[in-house]
């Protein structure tokens, strides 16, 4: 987990993990410059276009956001959740654009505002994207039931995906209802990858 302020960001899944948080790259790194490595990744990041994949669905009480893509020429693949294309307030992070499922077939990240108690968290969304296989996404909460997350294709330069963004209803955290798992299926409903988000 990264801690910035009064925000908290769990990114999960991504050989290059990387949150972006009023137009900085904070990485888990001990400290002093960044590698060349990694300012070379944060000027592509400030610079490539963002492509909108999907939606986060806005509620009473916090704004829509959208689920942004970014091919780097640097190699990198990033996947964001973000206010808007323009918006510096970027949550996501980064993998091969040749493996940018990071060898799973369903790569998610868990941004959420507030916590560490589910009680006490006042946001929370998940972002991805998926193989193209995938035909149903569902969130596995902390009281074991599930919600069905909406897929959009992604239609990329580096190949076809689908893309999915949710924002945890109040309700649920106001009981202590957490997501704790993404789940990916099959046609069939068979169960074909799970990625375990750090909360509940």
């Amino acid at each position: 987990m990264l801690r910035v302020g009064k925000r908290e960001v769990v990114v999960i899944a991504f050989a290059v993990a990387a949150a972006m948080i009023g137009g900085g790259v904070v990485t888990a790194q001990r400290g002093g410059n960044p590698s060349p490595d990694i300012e070379r990744l944060q000027a592509a990041i400030g610079t490539a276009p963002m492509v909108r994949v999907a939606d986060i669905p806005g509620d009473d009480h916090a704004l829509q956001h959208g689920v942004f893509v970014q091919e780097l020429q640097t190699g990198d693949l990033c996947v964001w959740d973000a206010p808007s294309a323009s918006s510096r307030q970027r949550q996501g992070g980064c993998n091969s654009i040749d493996d940018p499922l990071g060898g799973s077939v369903v790569s998610a990240n868990l941004a959420y505002d507030g916590g560490p108690e589910i009680e006490k968290v006042r946001d929370a969304r998940l972002s991805g994207i998926a193989d193209s296989d995938v035909a149903r996404i569902v969130v596995v909460m902390s009281d074991g039931t599930e919600r069905a997350v909406r897929l959009s294709e992604a239609h990329l330069r580096s190949g076809d995906y689908v893309a999915f963004g949710y924002r945890v209803k109040r309700s649920d955290l106001h009981d202590g209802i957490g997501p704790v798992a993404v789940v990916a299926l099959d046609a069939s409903g068979n169960e074909i990858a799970r990625q375990t988000t750090g909360i509940g």
